[in-house]
């Protein structure tokens, strides 16, 4: 059972908690600008798997038929348990590669590009799990039914959700077992000496067993994000700008074998002599700054209500898409990838967000007048791209006359 579909409302509510809360005791750790993007890159996460085929699931059914394989009793509770810690095993190895290689690290780097800690990060997701399957191959070898493992990795990922927050202490004894607030606080941290640590999902021993364990320190305050900042809130570009980078250093490396060893050596790998595109630089990391860039109130507030009717449609189509059908969802997400896009442009104050966002509602009315959406829902939506049309031509002409937007 895929469960996280069911554990979203709960996630939100728990975001919303943990929001008010850090308002209460005066340490609130959200930004409006760094929580859009990583909800915004959490639902494409879970949007993209609508029109793109599981592969692992076509690789159990593949081996399955082929080899027949015997599989183990599902009402056996040592069979639960026994996937969920051998399954917490490979994650263990599945996170830490995906940290220690480069063609691998493009696909993870995007749950760490976050300059702030809290339960929103934990939903700030990749888009591109490409390798994610080749973890799963044992445990259909062993027998392990797809339904159990599929529960687990779903558990699993649910476990990960609360431990991404600043407002919970060390937990003593615990913290020598289990993944807690602290110890992944430390593995979000671009601090050197927290770089590359504590790799856990649910159980931190594999951490303390393999070498790769570090505490949180109270001499050095954990400074979350890159060492070499993403410095955009483009989720579209955060899915793929260590790629664009790889890629510009595979072809122009020379020869085969440094060719392959671009993409599986560590991150920033290069040939003697050549420099990388991916490489971080001689220049000390500015542990004191955080991408921020000041942008209007208007911008501000228009970008947040257009945020939450994207996220109200991303739900709608996460929680109808069998009865919508693939042609519809398909467009939908596709159009639903656009306006994360154009919000992360609102976000930077770039000067072509008012033309992107006229052309996204015009598409938007277009679109429902044309196609056989839900009735209700169509005429809501186009109520609201109405009312946004209006104010953003209102905010066109107000720049245009030289009054103030920003008020």
């Amino acid at each position: 059972m895929d469960l996280i579909l069911y554990a979203i409302p709960f996630f939100f509510l728990a975001i919303l908690l943990e929001f008010v809360y850090g308002l209460i005791i005066k340490n609130n750790t959200y930004r409006i600008n760094d929580s859009i993007n990583s909800l915004s890159m959490g639902s494409l996460s879970r949007l993209q798997s609508l029109v793109i085929l599981g592969l692992s699931a076509s690789v159990f059914e593949l081996i399955n038929l082929e080899f027949q394989l015997t599989q183990l009793a599902d009402d056996e509770t040592w069979v639960w348990l026994g996937c969920f810690v051998l399954y917490d095993l490979a994650y263990y190895w599945k996170h830490r590669l995906g940290h220690e290689i480069a063609i691998f690290w493009g696909s993870h780097v995007a749950h760490h590009q976050s300059e702030d800690f809290n339960l929103g990060t934990a939903l700030r997701q990749t888009s591109i799990d490409f390798y994610g399957f080749l973890f799963y191959l044992p445990f259909f070898v062993l027998g392990f039914p797809a339904e159990i493992l599929f529960t687990v990795v779903s558990l699993n990922l649910i476990y990960q959700f609360w431990v991404h927050t600043e407002h919970v202490p060390k937990l003593g004894a615990l913290e020598w077992v289990f993944v807690t607030p602290s110890n992944h606080r430390v593995h979000h941290a671009r601090n050197k000496i927290y770089v590359d640590k504590n790799y856990g999902g649910v159980f931190i021993i594999w951490d303390r067993l393999f070498g790769s364990f570090q505490q949180e320190l109270d001499e050095e305050r954990v400074v979350f994000g890159l060492r070499k900042p993403l410095n955009s809130w483009n989720p579209v570009w955060a899915n793929v700008h260590v790629y664009w980078r790889l890629i510009e250093d595979f072809l122009k490396a020379p020869g085969m074998a440094n060719k392959f060893k671009i993409c599986f050596k560590p991150p920033g790998w290069q040939p003697a002599g050549m420099k990388s595109s991916c490489q971080l630089g001689p220049a000390e990391v500015d542990l004191s700054r955080r991408f921020d860039p000041a942008i209007s109130s208007f911008s501000r507030y228009y970008t947040f209500v257009q945020f939450i009717l994207t996220i109200v449609l991303s739900l709608y189509i996460l929680l109808n898409a069998t009865s919508i059908g693939y042609s519809i969802t398909a467009l939908t997400v596709a159009y639903l990838t656009y306006s994360f896009y154009v919000q992360g442009v609102w976000l930077e104050a770039k000067s072509t967000a008012l033309g992107l966002e006229i052309f996204r509602l015009t598409v938007l009315m277009i679109s429902l007048v044309l196609l056989d959406f839900n009735a209700t829902l169509s005429g809501l939506l186009l109520l609201c791209a109405g009312i946004s049309l209006i104010a953003v031509l209102t905010a066109a002409r107000n720049r245009v006359s030289g009054l103030p937007t920003s008020q």
